[in-house]
């Protein structure tokens, strides 16, 4: 079950439009990963969607790399979009729900997806939706964050009180799964722990803050921390502290990628969508 809302999602990265590449270290360092892994394949794509896009970094990468591509950012978040459009004008920027794209059925060559499927409220629902718009042998190519993502800091956590501070992410065997549900062809995943170091807990918690990926659980407590509770945290973390003093964040990376089939297997929410639209028009 997911403990994740579209509006939260939406409305966190919204607001971090401005102040997210200076704080997305970790996330660069994904997408750069994530990019050279296209030279495993021979592309050449004619319509290419960045999902979840965010600023637009690697949505103008993709335009470089393939300059005869159609290559449109997609977002949930109204202001990355803005963001985005203001950077530059040669791309195409929706603001759209991964759950519910505007394309057309067989119609995308490649998904390119860095960090940004753990945001979606449906797993599997995101990949019958990701096979319907991907052509017969389109490729789908994403990064997404495993269990062991930021394990200490929901430990250092864990010993201060009882609330979720930290966000759940999904195992990578049911990532997979799920594409193969989806009825996407070859679907492969595996997964690296990429480590961020910091001075200090509440630099890390500023930088998530700063990217919008700060927590966003439905089962996390709305009130304000306290500078008591932080100091608790800080003094919980030091116990991971490595040789040099310096405190580690563990990213649990996850890389996936499979091909667009012929078989499609319909998503209930973008059947609801559908519905939801067509019953507005009669009305």
């Amino acid at each position: 079950m997911s403990h994740l809302s579209s509006s939260d999602v939406a409305r966190s990265f919204s607001k971090a439009a401005s102040t997210y590449d200076a704080a997305a270290f970790f996330q660069r360092i994904a997408g750069e990963r994530l990019f050279e892994r296209l030279d495993y394949f021979k592309l050449e794509p004619k319509k290419i969607v960045d999902l979840g896009c965010g600023t637009g970094v690697f949505t103008r990468q993709l335009s470089e790399r393939f300059p005869a591509a159609e290559v449109t950012g997609v977002d949930i978040a109204e202001g990355m979009i803005e963001w985005c459009k203001q950077q530059s004008s040669a791309e195409q920027y929706v603001c759209a729900n991964a759950l519910a794209l505007p394309f057309e059925d067989n119609s995308v060559d490649l998904i390119f997806s860095n960090l940004s499927i753990q945001w979606v409220e449906n797993l599997q629902d995101l990949f019958n939706e990701l096979n319907r718009v991907l052509k017969p042998e389109g490729l789908l190519l994403f990064t997404t964050l495993g269990p062991d993502t930021l394990k200490e800091l929901k430990q250092s956590f864990s010993q201060v009180d009882q609330y979720q501070h930290v966000n759940d992410f999904i195992d990578m065997h049911h990532v997979g799964d799920a594409m193969l549900q989806a009825k996407m062809l070859d679907p492969v995943v595996d997964a690296e722990p990429v480590v961020i170091s910091y001075d200090k807990a509440s630099e890390l918690m500023r930088d998530l803050k700063d990217i919008g990926a700060h927590n966003i659980d439905s089962r996390r407590n709305s009130g304000l921390m306290g500078p008591k509770k932080l100091r608790a945290v800080e003094k919980a973390y030091r116990q991971f502290a490595l040789d040099d003093g310096k405190l580690p964040a563990t990213y649990e990376l996850v890389y996936g990628h499979a091909f667009g089939s012929a078989e499609k297997k319909p998503s209930s929410y973008h059947e609801y969508i559908v519905e939801l639209a067509e019953g507005k028009r009669e009305l």
